[in-house]
């Protein structure tokens, strides 16, 4: 066995800090970018920031008569309600049995308030259900059940004006009842139908969940980073940048960075820092104008008329349009909001996959989703249409190629019931 060595050639391509900073910027919505520059500020000696003046403030993007559209969006935060609700039980009950028992079942409690069954757990079934009766005396009613129907029978029992019934429906009838097999339960019972309709109505007053305990929301307000009107029959857009505070360099270190001095490696590398945000910010700035004036052109009568003239656009067809990567065209559409005539929305939702025509053109998917609302709304709601039904409308009388089950999908995105649960004249 002979030993050699040999040289080889490989090309391999890093990813630098810097370059992986700037990509996530592309993603920052306006209010991000703000945060971020400050943060900039914080950690680079270099960078002094200025605040817009009044005539910034006056450059406020032309909006015509209307005015800044300010989101009020919510998100969820936990709250530590399982600690509160076994200070409740410290102070109700004094049995140090039941105040352990209690303690087990509520610290295995899921975030919709069910009882979450542990195989470490020494309780039997009797003991955790005789708990979760207990629970009841001090959390809302519901609490600890081990599934849905448990859930709502805890609400009915503990409940002083349940109806009669109701317990027997949602033990033995809960599944005829949600496919609104009136007549069936009505008969089996022997009760009146007016009187299974007030059970019906109790029972969709009960929650059959209580997340809303485990999380509190929180509102927090979205400006639109793009501004999109209509002035004299055409379509304008700003970037609604205008509060960002500029980047400068700070007037106190000048000389330290023109002069040879040993302290000039030390400005080095935060002058090249200060040089990357500048121009990363201005990249980022570009190429958001370059999209919207290709989404512009794309989906001008969108704009001009509403999601009912939303066209099939795809990522691509804008990437390859201002000859940018398909992934950049991603990263600038998320997190930001464009306002519109029509509402503020989300840069995605301006793209949407495409269904055929018999007529060889194609039709978006949020136009079919509108075409399926209004078909929906106008039927007889004795005799709602069926999936099938429906599809076989699309086909035939609109020429737009769909299944029975893209139009369940469909219908299910936009929380619409099967034709089943929308029929409602069983009471009559």
């Amino acid at each position: 066995m002979q030993l050699s060595i040999k040289q080889t050639q490989e090309l391999q391509i890093v990813m630098s800090a810097q370059l992986r900073q700037a990509i996530e910027l592309l993603q920052y919505s306006t209010q991000e970018l703000e945060q971020y520059i400050r943060e900039q500020e914080l950690v680079n000696p270099l960078i002094e920031l200025s605040e817009p003046t009044l005539k910034d403030h006056l450059q406020i993007p032309k909006m015509s008569s209307r005015h800044l559209d300010i989101m009020h969006l919510s998100t969820k935060c936990e709250k530590n309600v399982r600690d509160e609700l076994f200070q409740q039980v410290r102070l109700t009950f004094s049995n140090e049995k039941d105040i352990q028992l209690l303690k087990h079942i509520i610290y295995h409690l899921d975030d919709n308030g069910y009882y979450e069954h542990s195989t470490q757990t020494s309780y039997n079934d009797l003991e955790i259900e005789k708990g979760i009766h207990l629970l009841q005396t001090i959390g809302p009613l519901g609490i600890g059940a081990r599934n849905l129907k448990e859930c709502l029978l805890l609400q009915t029992i503990y409940c002083h004006n349940s109806p009669a019934h109701a317990e027997t429906v949602i033990s033995n009838y809960l599944e005829e009842l949600a496919n609104k097999k009136w007549k069936q339960i009505s008969k089996e019972l022997d009760i009146s139908l007016s009187d299974l309709q007030m059970i019906y109505l109790f029972i969709q007053s009960l929650q059959p969940k209580l997340s809303s305990l485990f999380y509190q929301e929180l509102v927090h307000t979205t400006i639109p980073d793009i501004i999109v009107d209509i002035v004299d029959g055409g379509i304008t857009f700003s970037l609604n940048d205008y509060y960002l505070p500029k980047v400068n360099i700070h007037a106190d270190y000048f000389p330290y960075i023109k002069t040879h001095s040993s302290e000039k490696s030390y400005f080095k590398k935060h002058l090249t820092d200060y040089h990357w945000l500048v121009n990363s910010i201005e990249q980022r700035r570009n190429t958001m104008i370059n999209i919207m004036k290709a989404l512009i052109e794309k989906q001008k009568k969108f704009f001009l008329y509403g999601f009912d003239a939303m066209q099939p656009l795809t990522l691509r067809e804008i990437a390859d349009q201002i000859d940018v990567h398909e992934s950049t065209v991603s990263r600038i559409t998320t997190n930001k909001y464009v306002q519109t005539a029509f509402g503020t929305f989300e840069l995605k939702e301006l793209f949407t996959s495409k269904l055929s025509t018999a007529n060889g053109h194609s039709v978006s998917q949020i136009k079919v989703k509108s075409l399926l609302s209004d078909y929906i709304k106008s039927e007889n709601k004795a005799k709602p249409f069926s999936d099938q039904k429906i599809a076989e409308y699309f086909n035939s009388a609109l020429g737009i190629e769909i299944s029975r089950r893209t139009i369940a999908k469909y219908r299910e995105d936009m929380n619409i019931p099967s034709s089943a649960r929308r029929k409602i004249n069983q009471f009559k």
